[in-house]
């Protein structure tokens, strides 16, 4: 099996005698352990009068064995032992995992092993998880993401089984007079669970001998049904199904077109990747590209190449623009400018050297690849094994073996009009048909032969041409000597507005590494506008450099640069060689501070759509973009930002960017592989791209409204959509580290049960759950229900009554339980970072929180292990039970809920600015 030099795992592949295939991972540092099974099963396998059957029966198998029979015990021994699980259901595929604390691995495998040998499928369980499937759709119902995809369903070959209804209702998933949809349960099951289809992978510190010996005890009885020799044979698009126009109708404002083409499966291919190494090529975005063509004609705002549905028996290529308003009105042209470039790739561009370009990023990427999380690890390992050689499944992604030119000449041919299919996605338009389940209009036309013709005869455009060299390909892929044994961030540089820490990565020695500039200037965030003004700058900013930048971030390097609460940051990250060249590109053009007013204006068109379309979000999600406006002052809702935005001018930009650069104060941290010489340079260069000299040197303010002792708060806010929700945020009093450890272990105790109790016992909503919840790094706790059954006012006394009666969970709770919960949560706090990129980011928050000893964290162990289960019921009964505790509730009343009793407490908020404007304190972070 070939791993990566930098990778310090052992691997070990089984066939254990019921064919079932496994990988063991013996990972030394894992904080954790981890296990995932996928098995060949999907909604494909469906039967066609049971749509979803295969969802609902991932959902039931977490409900109880025959040697676990209690429901939700699975999850409530993950939770106490600081683990967390999950399953999806895709169309050819289902997938189980979890992970938990290495100590109890073992046991928690014996749980999970039963999923597959002795599920129940309790009687009691099934209407309950019906309805939980049943909310997942309703949650969904205005999500256009699912309605296109239901729309893709119904305009492919109907045979094929990608057309079935996937997720499932509590129509689909009624029981009928002869058949119960337990009993259905069980037979499908029965039918179609086999351990030939099965994969499983574990990670965990134990030894692979220690694996191996659970592994055969645990997994050999799960039955081998000789199912591996399944196979779809239907076509996925008829003959006549391409060339063919489809326009879709979205609920949000939104314009895209796509271009897709079929092939049979590439998955045979996954060693040269053929298809991959296409879609590099037509999807770049730098000089002379049909990308760059086509934004300077500002008819769209990005291009993507290579996505689609797959399956085993074919594979979707997509090419995707959004459009912009007037790119809506130039779509054949778009199209035909489309094919241009693709003949001037198909019959110029695909060369041996371009493929050993993209394989030596590839090769880079896989030698310094570095450490996840156990559970992601296991979960993509898990559906490797189900399309790559066992051999390959470490490596798999990231094989180019060698140039196939006869066979990527002879894909690539294949990639003409008369092969196409046009999905334009866009509200404008007239639609004569409505996909089932999503009720989305759509119409679908033959594409005329002359429109076809005018694609395939265009000539080549002049000013497309093909890339040069990358000059960023990093070829000198070594670590550089360390020079200090610090393991801590230093302040290297201290000058008055100007902060630069240093720390070389003892111990994680890949040759990457990650810049963070943060810019903050008090003039940036005084009023909404401002705000608003700062973000069109950071986009502007962001789309002249995309050009320019592309081929750097093609060689393995990453940049990102964000506005927040006091101003913007600058985060770079990857290869550290020519890490620097890529800043100084970033800074250059900085030092310009250029606005161009054709695309200031499609700019700012873009963030009006996307903050009008948040009326449109789910409802919870509404509820906490509200609830963060009316707590952070600097941080306002979307509908404040809209209105901000509309008068804004691009003359005004300018004058803006030199204010801020007159009021300006700079943290950097330069962190990874270089030395601190090289982080004295990066920092000069930064210095002098923002003019730090002279200027009045100051931080923003980051206020916080504090809630006091108000008791009850209240904001309804109104939707217009089906679902109700709530949402309930109580803050503490003061943020020291025993206040934050006080609500992290709150939170930690209560999520389980708050999660069985409103989901799977009063199945009140599918979303549903409570979180941690620090707001400029001031603790606090939310909880929160989103429901298709019941109004807010119900939402709101079920989570009360949950408040009500929780001591009494603490109290029942044995010695083993509590003790379990606490390390659980020790466990996940203390867990090493992952990798480099983690570290440095958990560091740059430190270094923005002020802690400067890099201490915090260990303070709030120290605490959290001093809470004895008296401090935690005396903090639950005076400060979250809902007669004594001060807090802001958020709701909103779905339209199926109008005559329910709606939410009705405490002080309403009728605004924003009145609420700002009562008398109460407001921490300055």
């Amino acid at each position: 099996m070939k791993t990566s030099p930098n990778d310090k795992n052992r691997y070990r592949h089984l066939l254990l005698d019921n064919q079932l295939k496994v990988l063991l991972v013996e990972s030394d540092e894992s904080p954790k352990s981890s296990a995932a099974l996928a098995v060949n099963v999907g909604h494909y396998d469906d039967p066609n009068d049971r749509p979803g059957l295969a969802h609902f029966l991932e959902h039931m198998l977490f409900l109880g064995t025959k040697e676990f029979p209690q429901i939700g015990e699975f999850q409530n021994f993950i939770s106490q032992h600081g683990g967390s699980n999950n399953a999806w259901t895709g169309p050819e595929h289902t997938c189980y995992f979890f992970d938990i604390s290495n100590s109890h691995f073992e046991q928690a495998l014996a749980r999970f092993s039963r999923f597959f040998v002795s599920p129940l499928f309790h009687a009691e369980a099934v209407e309950k998880e019906r309805m939980a499937v049943d909310s997942e759709f309703q949650m969904k119902l205005n999500d256009d993401a699912r309605r296109l995809y239901e729309v893709h369903k119904a305009v492919v070959n109907q045979q094929h089984p990608f057309s079935k209804f996937s997720v499932g209702n509590a129509q689909t998933l009624h029981d009928k007079p002869d058949s119960p949809i337990r009993d259905e349960l069980l037979e499908f099951y029965q039918q179609h669970y086999s351990a030939d289809l099965m994969t499983l992978c574990l990670v965990s510190p134990h030894s692979l001998d220690e694996q191996q010996s659970v592994v055969e005890e645990l997994f050999s009885d799960v039955i081998n049904r000789n199912k591996a020799s399944k196979s779809v044979t239907v076509p996925f698009w008829t003959p006549n199904q391409a060339p063919q126009w489809i326009h879709i109708q979205p609920i949000k404002e939104m314009r895209k077109l796509t271009v897709a083409f079929e092939f049979p499966s590439m998955i045979e291919h996954y060693q040269t990747k053929p298809l991959s190494y296409i879609a590099h090529m037509i999807g770049y975005e730098g000089g002379g590209s049909v990308t760059q063509w086509l934004k300077h004609k500002e008819w769209i705002t990005s291009l993507a190449a290579g996505g689609g549905a797959s399956g085993s028996n074919f594979r979707e290529f997509t090419v995707s623009c959004i459009l912009t308003p007037e790119g809506l009105e130039h779509c054949e042209e778009i199209i035909e400018r489309l094919f241009q470039y693709i003949r001037l790739v198909t019959q110029h561009g695909l060369s041996s050297w371009r493929y050993d370009e993209k394989r030596a990023v590839m090769e880079a990427a896989f030698r310094f690849q570095e450490s996840i999380k156990p559970m992601d690890l296991a979960s993509h390992l898990v559906m490797s094994l189900q399309h790559y050689q066992p051999d390959d499944a470490v490596y798999g992604d990231y094989m180019m073996q060698a140039y196939d030119a006869e066979l990527t000449q002879q894909l690539a041919s294949t990639l003409t009009p008369e092969n196409c299919r046009v999905t334009l996605v866009s509200q404008q338009g007239s639609f004569d048909q409505t996909a089932d389940w999503y009720d989305t209009p759509y119409s679908i036309a033959d594409i005329p032969a002359e429109l076809i013709e005018k694609w395939r005869q265009a000539p080549a455009h002049p000013e497309m041409y093909l890339a040069d060299e990358n000059p960023y390909i990093c070829h000198h892929l070594e670590t550089q000597n360390l020079e200090s044994e610090a393991t801590l961030p230093e302040q290297i540089q201290n000058l008055p507005g100007f902060t630069l820490w240093h720390l070389q990565e003892p111990e994680i020695r890949v040759p990457k590494g990650a810049i963070y500039v943060a810019i903050d200037s008090p003039k940036s965030v005084e009023t909404p506008r401002r705000i608003v003004m700062l973000k069109l700058c950071v986009e502007l900013f962001m789309d002249a450099l995309s050009k320019r930048t592309y081929q750097a971030e093609l060689a393995g390097m990453s940049y990102n640069i964000y506005a927040h609460q006091g101003g913007l940051t600058l985060a770079l990250y990857g290869f550290s060689e020519k890490m620097p060249q890529l800043l100084s590109l970033i800074l250059e053009r900085f030092k310009q501070r250029e606005f161009q007013r054709s695309r200031f204006e499609e700019i700012k068109q873009q963030l009006q759509r996307f903050w009008a379309n948040s009326r449109h979000d789910r409802p919870i999600s509404q509820l906490f973009n509200c609830l963060s406006g009316l707590l952070q002052p600097n941080n306002p809702p979307h509908k404040v930002l809209l209105e901000a935005l509309n008068d804004i001018e691009v003359d005004e930009l300018p004058v803006f960017v030199g204010e801020l650069l007159d009021t300006l104060h700079v943290e950097m941290f330069v962190y990874g592989d270089w030395q601190r010489h090289q982080a004295l340079d990066m920092g000069d260069a930064l210095k002098d791209a923002l003019r730090v000299k002279d200027q009045e040197y100051r931080e923003s303010l980051r206020p916080l409204i504090m809630l006091g002792n108000t008791g009850s708060s209240h904001r309804e806010v109104f939707c217009d959509q089906p679902d109700s929700a709530v949402v309930v945020y109580q803050q503490a009093q003061t943020s020291t580290p025993r206040n934050v450890a006080l609500f992290t272990l709150t939170n930690q105790l209560m999520s389980s049960e708050f999660f069985h109790q409103i989901r799977t016992k009063q199945q009140l909503g599918y979303m549903v759950g409570t979180g941690n919840m620090p707001l400029n790094r001031h603790p606090g706790i939310v909880f929160y229900v989103q429901s298709p059954t019941a109004g807010s006012g119900h939402l709101l006394s079920a989570i009360d009554e949950f408040l009500n009666a929780f001591y009494m969970v603490l109290l029942e709770l044995t010695d083993y339980q509590w003790h379990s919960s606490k390390r659980g949560l020790l466990n996940q706090i203390m867990t090493p970072d992952a990798n480099l990129k983690a570290k440095g980011q958990r560091l740059w928050v430190a270094i923005g929180n002020k802690d400067h000893g890099f201490s915090h964290r260990d303070t709030v162990i120290e605490e959290i292990k001093q809470l004895s289960r008296a401090d935690m019921i005396r903090f639950v009964v005076e400060q979250l039970k809902p007669r004594t505790a001060t807090r802001l509730v958020m709701s909103t009343q779905g339209t199926n809920h109008e005559n329910e009793p709606k939410v009705q407490l405490g002080q309403d908020i009728l605004s924003i600015e009145q609420f700002h404007a009562l008398p109460r304190n407001t921490e300055l972070g």
